[in-house]
């Protein structure tokens, strides 16, 4: 049950599940959370003056105060928030074990976080895809279904971008609009956050990604899965999706008052040499969001599997982003995207001096050249029964040394087994 309660009232332990004010401008990372000390009650009192908190969420001795006065006045707990929209999942007990999970001064164990950040990565792929839907069938959207997106994401990017970009790259894909679209903020929001850009801009950079593309769903499914080069008139059909999609975002009140998203949305194809399109922009001409983001589609592009040309691995798309600094890319933001993703991003599979096979799983930042693996395949190239991690700084392991990365095109040959 949820009830909307002046910030005087807020207890450690409540669960909050709105705030009254916009979701930019808010201190607090997840759209949803539990009040676990001090400090996020000051920092209540210092950004809002009213909340909504979910009752059944909340610690029960959280809410004592409240629950005695409602029944005092007779009033009913039940209140909607300022959305108006219906109630979050209850715990079955209403002591919000699920809540308490998510506290951020609580480490789930290893697996139970990966499987977490997995779930956080599906999620958003299937609440954009529905929003997508919606837009494609003329129905009103659900712009918080993507806020809640960024903001789960970017918490994630912020905590364990590592583990975060690993399961991007070895998630069964789609190939779908929505999918390519989480995978673009993923990485945006990795580059802003290794920027040390501020919270603001984090977010969004993420929903600046997550709609870049989305004048393309004007484009007719036959021409967006079209298998080889496009002529003129195809070609201008799909340049199209540029303005179409600034159109979009300028129709719409929640994303018109961003000015910075028409600047993205306009921008992602321009190139740095003022050979890309729509209006030819060159060097700094081009926003600084826009530079970003043209940088992060151009890498999700190239490691992803598509219809007209061939898949390069992450090393293989690094090196060739590096090649074109200062002609169809910022060098600056080049260098430091290759500072944040390590030689070897998490999800490269490479092949050691020995023979072995292995993935990589975290990058050393004091070394991106030694990273953290996982040998999937012995020295003969058989699967290994246990499957260790190993961190190429460790001293101990030394000896081993990358000799290359596995290409896309000769993963096919390896029975590789799930990492």
């Amino acid at each position: 049950m949820r009830k909307e309660i002046e910030v005087k009232e807020a207890r450690v332990g409540m669960r909050v599940v709105e705030l009254d004010i916009s979701w930019l401008k808010s201190p607090f990372w997840r759209n949803a959370f539990t009040i676990s000390n001090e400090k996020d009650l000051r920092l209540l009192e210092e950004y809002c003056k009213t909340i909504v908190i979910d009752l059944n969420e909340s610690a029960l001795s959280s809410t004592n105060h409240l629950r005695k006065r409602y029944s005092d006045e007779g009033q009913s707990a039940v209140k909607p928030g300022f959305s108006g929209k219906g109630q979050t999942k209850k715990s079955l007990d209403g002591n919000a074990p699920e809540a308490r999970q998510e506290s951020t001064e609580e480490v789930l164990p290893a697996r139970m976080k990966l499987k977490s950040l997995e779930n956080h990565i599906s999620v958003s792929v299937e609440d954009v895809k529905n929003v997508f839907a919606d837009i494609r069938n003329g129905n009103a959207i659900d712009s918080d279904k993507l806020k809640e997106s960024v903001t789960t994401l970017t918490s994630d990017v912020l905590e364990d971008s590592g583990s975060l970009l690993l399961l991007s790259r070895l998630k069964e894909k789609e190939q779908t609009l929505a999918e390519k679209s989480v995978n673009v903020c993923i990485l945006t929001m990795i580059l802003a956050k290794h920027l040390k850009l501020d919270k603001r801009s984090i977010r969004v950079l993420g929903l600046g990604a997550l709609l870049h593309d989305i004048g393309m769903l004007k484009v007719p499914d036959n021409l967006m899965h079209h298998p080889g080069p496009l002529n003129k008139s195809q070609r201008a059909i799909i340049e199209q999706h540029v303005v179409d999609g600034v159109s979009f975002v300028g129709l719409h009140e929640d994303f018109s008052a961003i000015p910075e998203l028409r600047e993205m949305i306009g921008g992602h194809h321009e190139r740095y040499d003022g050979s890309g399109y729509p209006q030819g922009l060159k060097g700094d001409r081009i926003p600084f969001f826009a530079r970003i983001l043209g940088l992060t589609t151009t890498y999700e592009a190239m490691t992803r599997e598509r219809f007209f040309c061939e898949t390069s691995s992450p090393t293989k798309a690094l090196a060739k982003l590096y090649s074109w600094r200062s002609k169809l890319f910022d060098a600056e933001l080049v260098e430091q995207f290759i500072q944040a993703l390590g030689v070897y991003p998490p999800g490269c599979v490479v092949e050691l001096e020995g023979g072995q096979i292995a993935v990589v799983t975290a990058i050393n930042p004091d070394n991106r050249t030694r990273p953290v693996i996982r040998i999937l395949l012995g020295h003969d190239q058989s699967m290994l029964t246990s499957q260790p991690e190993m961190d190429l700084m460790m001293p101990a392991l030394a000896h081993l040394k990358i000799m290359r990365t596995v290409e896309t095109n000769e993963l096919d040959e390896f029975e590789l087994p799930e990492v």
